[in-house]
């Protein structure tokens, strides 16, 4: 059945956002929050969100966004001018055009088309989900990519480099982020180290059940954001960003200093943690502050960011694990140069921020209603 569009909530909030102590430059000032929630018009058809809003990817344009659902390679197209689905494109499984049943990312280029990669996988796709490009990154860089367990995180093309794309890639043997800077002209690549397993070591937990290896816990692996000829790392359990300028092969460390949230998880993980506590140990760890991405907005060239402390009741959902009581949420604005401009607290969200996007100084932040796609929408005045 076709649904409306609909607001459920909305209103005012006024906050008062605090400058950094460390920047005297800053003064206190009072700015409107405008919130409100929509749900997204499926017409006859069904946004599959047993996921929630798995890898969502916007338009160059920013005008639609796209949700990739797992297991089905099959990807819809939201316009976000009219909140409606405008299709749902399936790709094949197998076959020439195959990107198989899961993939590792995705992004939409310029042209409208799907850069897609996985283990083996780096190509070009068609709006229509038929193979343009063999991008072949594997047979470029084949000592490095083949048969030592790296994984693509993220493919990245440069603005007005189109025989240029940086790869972000994870070597699971030893926990070793890199990035390899791909030439498709020359068929020649560099492969460039980044800083972070050595401060996230701090927070990786084995976990052990009758003295045998059962899994493990760590943040989640550093998310790239970017944007012009610059692309930015962030952690979780760090107030920082590494920053790597493409345009003259630089990496720059950039900290922040905040009045609000702290600037680094205070959780202690032990290195190894039997089964019956590491429960424990990931309650401190999502007790203390989490940092989103930032999240880039060209149109009025600040970046805004989410970060936020969990709490936890006594209760336990259907598979044993803790339940989610409430969240203490933090809003920082950022102008173009990361700097901070504004900081506080969201009074009027409660709960851990999920999958969310910037668009003209309104943020984005996914909701699932009653199986529907909808969205609580932040507008920053």
């Amino acid at each position: 059945m076709k649904k409306n569009i609909i607001a459920l909530i909305s209103g005012l909030i006024l906050v008062t956002a605090c400058s950094t102590e460390k920047n005297k430059s800053l003064e206190s000032f009072e700015f409107n929050l405008t919130m409100d929630t929509v749900v997204v018009d499926a017409g006859n058809e069904i946004i599959n969100l047993v996921y929630g809003l798995s890898s969502p990817a916007l338009s160059k344009d920013r005008k639609y966004l796209y949700h990739y659902t797992h297991g089905q390679a099959t990807f819809d197209k939201i316009n976000l001018e009219t909140l409606e689905l405008e299709k749902t494109i399936k790709f094949e499984k197998d076959g020439p055009n195959s990107i198989g049943s899961y993939i590792g990312g995705y992004s939409i280029t310029p042209e409208n088309n799907f850069m897609i990669w996985s283990y083996g996988l780096y190509a070009i796709f068609s709006p229509t989900g038929e193979k343009i490009k063999d991008l072949e990154l594997d047979k470029i860089a084949n000592e490095e990519l083949n048969g030592n367990g790296s994984f693509p995180i993220r493919l990245i093309e440069i603005p007005g480099k189109p025989n240029e794309i940086y790869g972000f890639f994870v070597q699971w043997n030893d926990n070793e982020y890199y990035l390899i800077k791909f030439d498709l002209e020359n068929r020649s690549y560099k492969r460039i180290s980044l800083p972070f397993p050595e401060k996230l070591n701090d927070f990786r937990m084995e976990i052990e059940y009758n003295g045998q290896a059962a899994g493990g816990y760590h943040p989640s692996s550093p998310r790239p954001i970017i944007v012009e000829d610059k692309i930015i790392f962030t952690t979780t359990a760090f107030n920082e960003a590494y920053i790597f300028d493409t345009a003259i092969d630089s990496l720059i460390t950039k900290s922040w200093e905040s009045s609000l949230t702290g600037n680094k998880n205070e959780a202690k993980l032990p290195k190894i943690a039997q089964m019956e506590e590491a429960e424990e140990h990931t309650r401190k760890f999502s007790e203390s502050i989490n940092f989103s991405m930032p999240q880039w907005d060209p149109i009025s060239k600040q970046y805004v960011r989410l970060s936020h402390k969990t709490a936890f009741s006594e209760e336990k959902d259907e598979n044993g694990r803790l339940t989610e009581s409430s969240a203490i949420v933090y809003l920082t604005l950022m102008d173009k140069d990361l700097n901070i401009i504004k900081e506080t607290i969201l009074e009027g969200y409660t709960k851990t921020p999920p999958s969310h996007f910037y668009i003209d100084n309104t943020i984005w932040l996914f909701e699932n209603i009653d199986d529907e796609l909808g969205f609580v929408r932040m507008t920053i005045n």
